[in-house]
């Protein structure tokens, strides 16, 4: 195959498919104050990952609180890679003063999907996320 008629497909496939994602869960934290979470859906990527959705939260005595979030729908994720690889970023301030970070191993999912959700626990107390299933 002629390598620009490689290229010219590639891109073609690049830019009609688009995926739209959205992330949901809740976040326990066991502590007698008020506490904060940003929790980051992220695309994965050697030299930076890049953001997808993003949502920050505070407690003030509920020791369980939901989250939700629609990210903008995306339509590549560089040349000759057809895998969007989706992980979320949980930054915190549960148990102590200083932040801590849980992050999610990642999943590939194929940028020929319309639509992807992923709905994960987080307990900040253990720095663990589960997923919902």
């Amino acid at each position: 195959m002629n390598p620009s008629v490689f290229l010219l497909a590639t891109l073609a496939v690049s830019v009609a498919a688009i995926t739209n994602f959205d992330f949901s869960g809740e976040v326990k934290c066991e502590s007698l104050g008020r506490w904060c979470f940003t929790v980051r859906a992220v695309e994965v990527d050697p030299i930076s990952n890049d953001g997808l959705a993003k949502v920050e939260k505070c407690s003030d005595g509920d020791n369980v609180v939901k989250y939700s979030m629609i990210a903008a729908s995306e339509d590549n994720d560089g040349l000759l890679n057809n895998e969007f690889e989706i992980a979320l970023e949980l930054t915190h301030n549960c148990s102590t003063n200083a932040e801590k970070t849980i992050t999610t191993d990642y999943v590939n999912v194929p940028m020929s999907r319309d639509a992807y959700s992923m709905s994960m626990n987080f307990d900040l107390n253990t720095n663990t996320a589960l997923p919902v299933h």
